[in-house]
């Protein structure tokens, strides 16, 4: 068996790396990440495309209403709690924004109640 060679560094190699200083270690703004950027618009415009709010007076004793309970509204949007908290808040907030609110369903659970469009 023969030995491998160890490649033999020069300073030129190493002119243009940069120094520790230079380094972005991770406590600047362009590292940190934000609970928004578990949200994505565009799924809360599917949703307004696709349901529009129940009118007063609906609830889901109706049978056109749609029963949107927190784990429907996490499988939805595919918002599950992470280390920065909760992205399914920011979700409501921006549903709430488009008219649709959340409401006491029968059971006694928090819910949305939307009707299907089209």
């Amino acid at each position: 068996m023969t030995k491998k060679k160890k490649k033999q560094y020069d300073y030129d190699d190493w002119e243009d790396a940069p120094s520790a200083d230079e380094i972005p270690t991770g406590n600047g703004d362009a590292f940190q990440v934000h609970l928004s950027d578990y949200v994505i618009p565009e799924k809360v415009a599917a949703f307004q495309s696709a349901f529009a709010p129940a009118p007063e007076g609906m609830d889901d004793t109706s049978e056109y209403v749609e029963v949107f309970d927190d784990a429907r509204l996490r499988t939805y949007f595919k918002a599950y709690v992470c280390g920065l908290g909760d992205p399914l808040k920011l979700y409501i907030e921006d549903l709430k924004l488009a008219g649709f609110r959340m409401q006491v369903s029968v059971t006694g659970k928090p819910c949305i109640f939307a009707i299907r469009k089209g």
